[in-house]
């Protein structure tokens, strides 16, 4: 998947816009490991200006979310997260499958 998002990147007809957001989202990016955040950076940064004050975000789900995770994104780039809690109530947490609880989230 990391490889096609490069090549997706590559193909884009523009070149050297300015990017002042960096969106990862959809289908649990907070997954990636940090090598592959970079990775796709650089890539951007290939292709793109991104600009000094890019919003970088990625979205994660509250289990996903370590020290040691928050450490390796920061250091890859990341400076905003989108933190997928869908429900402060137990209940709701449980009909909906989530790997967390209403405590971690």
């Amino acid at each position: 998947m990391v490889d096609a998002l490069k090549k997706e990147i590559e193909l884009s007809a523009f070149e050297n816009e300015i990017i002042e957001t960096v969106y990862f989202g959809g289908g649990t990016p907070s997954l990636l490991t940090q090598n592959e955040i970079v990775y796709l950076l650089n890539t951007l940064q290939k292709k793109f200006i991104v600009g000094s004050a890019a919003e970088i975000t990625l979205e994660a789900n509250p289990d996903d979310i370590t020290s040691e995770k928050l450490f390796q994104w920061k250091t890859a780039g990341i400076n905003r997260l989108s933190i997928g809690i869908q429900s402060f109530k137990e209940e709701d947490l449980q009909w909906m499958n989530r790997a967390h609880n209403s405590t971690q989230s």
